[in-house]
């Protein structure tokens, strides 16, 4: 809460432009009562696009209504107590608690300045096992399809439920939890506006395609091999679908019955939903960062000196990067440019890999 609200005064200060990405979830829910396309620049109110859900909006409204300040910093606090809650929900002993929460903090500090819904993201990943794991298919069911109606990618989550009973159950409440999250902007705009933003959403997310190549694999490949096109952003990320899908069936068996192996998993979206991701940023990174505490907390004992060399390697080269421990110039002339935030996380996802399909027998077995 003591990082947000400095956070908070800092960017306040600094004028408009320092939290530009706040101002664009504000405007939204206005530019939505005024039936305007949420998905267009407004050059005259921020720097960029508004890329969220429509729901969105409305969910951000009681941010949009309040002053700058106040709003703002409550913002960012409540970012940060979700994530410090999310943690503490997860079925693992206080020490793991206490390790994470720490781990975690310089990533939640940059996902901070940039004021996005990263940690709200991570958090709602964390709740979602947190509750399969309790056996409540009900409220688990609610965090993914919330996270879809952030940002999509969110829906990620829901793929966790394979490996837990009820699985009829959590369906009928994903669809029940999507319809009602869904329909939230109905009553503010009437029927015919309601679905032209839906239009409107799926037009942008279809354009935002074509943006960039992301802090994300299909980067790294860009950077070090300047052919590689839009077209191979697609055929890396089906190839990034297969391992999903290879990775989910051979550890299906074993997944059901372990719960470090579901804790894995877990790890696993996490890195992947970033890794893949073609709009992934720097303040992203939050969210595959989890992945990699996890991945330490499972293996710290049978990978040992491994383990704590990958989350080391994680912390100087991937959190610490965009921080001033080291020169401007380092970060602006090789860091930034080469993703070398990147490469550990990259290298933690390919360890975890290479162990969850080594390491299971296929579901058939």
């Amino acid at each position: 809460m003591l990082l947000s609200v400095i956070i908070g005064v800092q960017h306040f200060v600094g004028g408009p432009l320092k939290y530009n990405n706040f101002v664009i979830f504000r405007q939204s829910f206005f530019h939505l009562l005024s039936e305007k396309n949420l998905h267009l620049t407004y050059p005259e109110e921020y720097v960029d696009i508004f890329l969220y859900h429509p729901t969105f909006s409305v969910l951000f409204s009681p941010f949009s209504v309040l002053p700058v300040l106040p709003s703002l910093l409550l913002w960012l606090i409540g970012c940060s107590l979700l994530m410090f809650y999310a943690i503490k929900s997860l079925p693992v002993s206080q020490d793991h608690k206490e390790f994470f929460w720490w781990y975690i903090l310089v990533e939640l500090v940059t996902a901070l300045h940039g004021q996005q819904t990263n940690p709200i993201i991570a958090a709602l990943g964390l709740f979602t096992y947190s509750f399969l794991e309790k056996r409540n298919a009900k409220w688990a069911a609610l965090f993914p399809v919330l996270a879809f109606c952030i940002k999509g990618y969110g829906v990620i989550f829901a793929a966790l439920f394979l490996f837990y009973p009820k699985r009829g159950q959590y369906i009928l409440y994903s669809l029940m939890w999507a319809l009602v999250l869904a329909l939230i902007p109905l009553p503010i705009v009437g029927l015919d506006h309601f679905i032209q933003i839906y239009k409107d959403w799926v037009v942008c997310l279809i354009d935002d395609h074509k943006v960039n190549y992301g802090f994300s694999i299909m980067g790294l490949i860009k950077v070090w091999w300047d052919p590689f096109t839009e077209k191979g952003v697609t055929y890396v990320q089906y190839v990034g679908v297969g391992l999903f899908a290879l990775t989910w069936l051979f550890n299906f068996s074993e997944g059901v019955r372990s719960e470090s192996r579901r804790f894995l998993l877990l790890a696993y979206a996490f890195l992947w939903v970033i890794l893949f991701n073609h709009a992934a940023e720097s303040p992203t990174f939050i969210i595959a960062v989890q992945g990699v505490a996890i991945f330490y907390i499972v293996n710290k004992t049978n990978m040992k000196p491994w383990a704590t060399v990958l989350i080391w390697g994680v912390f100087w080269f991937s959190m610490m990067v965009p921080t001033d421990i080291y020169p401007l110039s380092w970060r602006h002339d090789f860091l930034q440019p080469y993703l070398i935030k990147v490469i550990p996380c990259f290298i933690v996802w390919t360890v975890l890999q290479v162990q969850l399909l080594l390491h299971a027998k296929p579901a058939n077995s």
